[in-house]
């Protein structure tokens, strides 16, 4: 009786023919690698280039508020300021002024051979004769002398060629050209930032 099907585990075994499998040409490989890794870092350093260039432009932006902040804070304060170092100082200075003179001849006494000789405003010769009797200093030790060309809180101390000068009036003039300079510099920074942004 003859097989209906096939019997085909006796028939010779055919193998698929095979297909040579292409083996990649030396270097192909890590040629790619290298330039796909290359690739990712130029993205990496283009992100940093562009994060860094955000970040200082910011920095850049808050320093320029921060200055233009704090230039109108200090220019609100002005008329304050004005006030005080035209009002308040000169009255703090004359009223000082006398005891800072006594300290001064206190300490010239402890250094000088002979009498000292003050010479101050024609104002200030009563009150400050009064000054030094009440701090036990007596007319022989320290005379004291009207300088018509003397302001009030300018006093000149002289002994044997010594010559000590108290100028408080001078140190608020300074005091005064310093204020109307670093204003003048603010006015004249805030105007060169605004024709700038112009």
């Amino acid at each position: 009786m003859t097989a209906l099907l096939e019997d085909f585990g006796r028939s010779a075994r055919h193998s698929a023919p095979s297909m040579p499998i292409p083996e990649p040409e030396d270097g192909r490989f890590d040629d790619g690698y290298n330039a796909g890794w290359d690739d990712a870092m130029a993205q990496v350093d283009e992100e940093q280039t562009r994060v860094g260039a955000q970040l200082a432009d910011r920095l850049i932006q808050l320093s320029g508020e921060h200055c233009d902040l704090q230039g109108a804070l200090i220019a609100d304060l002005e008329p304050a300021l004005r006030d005080i170092f035209d009002k308040i100082l000169p009255h703090a200075v004359e009223r000082s002024f006398h005891a800072t003179l006594v300290e001064e001849i206190t300490s010239a006494l402890e250094s000088a051979n002979g009498q000292l000789r003050i010479l101050v405003s024609p104002e200030d010769v009563s009150a400050l004769s009064r000054l030094l009797t009440h701090a036990g200093i007596p007319p022989d030790q320290a005379i004291v002398a009207a300088e018509p060309a003397l302001a009030m809180s300018q006093a000149l101390i002289r002994w044997t060629g010594q010559e000590r000068r108290i100028d408080l009036d001078g140190v608020l003039s300074d005091m005064d050209a310093a204020l109307d300079t670093y204003f003048a510099t603010l006015n004249r920074g805030q105007n060169a930032a605004d024709v700038k942004e112009a």
